[in-house]
């Protein structure tokens, strides 16, 4: 499906720095890495970056424990400040959260508040990672139900994905060929171990390239995280573009990573290259129904 949006969306990735457990120091930098960058319709952050992903918050997810950092989606202290901010500054926030699911369940959630100051997505993370130095499952995180994470940004449809949900095609075909998304977010804590050489770039090239889309990968800064991906739907020469699209990446450091997606390179690569048409009927998947949406705005409220 080709965006029904007239002109190109702004985008912006912020690589903020880990402050494990920090909850009000980690939304005080978010802010102020926002109101640094005016002028952007999306800013993304990092996979529960408002606690901080580590051990030490993962490890207080015990329901009994006073301390425990998990919130609901729409009545949280989180979900406020970011009401707050997106009307303050125009524009959606997508930011990261540890998600009060009920009975004892707790999962990590990617929310998105739109400019009215009103909460339109809460996504939990359907992967759970259990390799390398990742242990989601082990300190009782929940995964998601299945159903997608789908929102409208300016008339662009987009994505949302959390990290270890990047391994799985299924998902972002889905995301792509069935709910018509044109941008896919992927707010990431990818760790520096064994696994992220051959992981994470390659990964985040092969879903956009594969699935004709634009993907922004944002992960923390430090020297253990960093290199968030913007991704175009294509790499290299496109016909009847003037020149070639490329990928752009962070190192290590603190910084903000820029995507603008363009309707008219969307166009052009799907023309150039037309997977979608070509696919076999037998593998056309019948369309997904898990546009995972809060209920209020299924009922039009």
């Amino acid at each position: 499906m080709l965006l029904a949006a007239t002109g190109p969306l702004r985008v912006l990735g912020l690589q903020v720095e880990l402050l494990a457990g920090q909850t009000e120091a980690n939304l005080a930098r978010a802010e102020a890495l926002i109101r640094a960058n005016p002028g952007h319709r999306l800013y993304v952050l990092p996979e529960l970056s408002s606690h901080g992903y580590c051990d030490e918050v993962l490890s207080q997810l015990d329901p009994t424990r006073p301390e425990r950092p998990a919130q609901d989606a729409e009545s949280g202290s989180v979900t406020a400040f970011f009401c707050r901010l997106a009307r303050d500054v125009d524009a959606h926030i997508s930011y990261g959260f540890l998600r009060d699911a009920g009975a004892g369940r707790t999962c990590i959630c990617q929310a998105v508040v739109d400019p009215r100051g009103q909460l339109v997505l809460a996504y939990d993370k359907m992967h759970l990672c259990d390799m390398g130095d990742c242990s989601e499952i082990a300190h009782g995180c929940s995964p998601g139900e299945g159903e997608l994470g789908v929102f409208e940004c300016d008339g662009v449809r987009v994505g949302v994905t959390i990290c270890y949900d990047l391994r799985f095609p299924e998902l972002y075909r889905a995301l792509a060929w069935d709910a018509g998304c044109d941008l896919i977010l992927h707010p990431a804590a990818f760790v520096r171990d064994a696994t992220f050489p051959m992981y994470h770039q390659q990964f985040v090239a092969t879903r956009a390239v594969e699935n004709g889309v634009y993907l922004l990968s944002v992960s923390y800064a430090g020297e253990r995280f960093g290199s968030s991906v913007a991704c175009p739907p294509w790499i290299g020469d496109v016909p009847g573009l003037a020149a070639p699209l490329a990928a752009a990446s962070l190192g290590t450091a603190e910084g903000v990573l820029p995507l603008v997606v363009e309707p008219r390179h969307l166009e052009a690569v799907r023309r150039a290259y037309p997977y979608r048409r070509d696919v076999h009927p037998r593998l056309r998947a019948p369309p997904a129904q898990g546009d995972r949406r809060l209920q209020r705005e299924k009922s039009g409220r």
